[in-house]
């Protein structure tokens, strides 16, 4: 079964926030590839907030670092999405 282009766009960003977690790589390359995400394959900002939040408290991501280190290294990331939701959670 193949994935809709919304589907692949996800596990993109999904790959992207854990290799930005492993520090592997650079904020400004996830958040272009979050916003190519956005504009053309139809994700929404609430879509990559779930997923972050997903990653944050879910042990199967990273299970050697605490939820609290994920959400620091994710901080940066969320504010951008917040900034372009507006500030609310939509």
């Amino acid at each position: 079964m193949g994935y809709s282009m919304r589907e692949w766009a996800l596990k993109w960003i999904e790959g992207s926030l854990i290799s930005l977690i492993k520090g592997n790589t650079p904020l400004n390359i996830v958040i272009g590839r979050i916003k190519r995400s956005i504009e053309s394959y139809g994700v929404k900002p609430r879509d990559v907030m779930s997923l972050i939040s997903s990653i944050e408290s879910n042990p199967v991501y990273l299970p050697s670092l605490s939820s609290e280190e994920k959400t620091t290294k994710l901080k940066p990331v969320k504010d951008v999405i917040e900034t372009m939701m507006g500030g609310c959670n939509v």
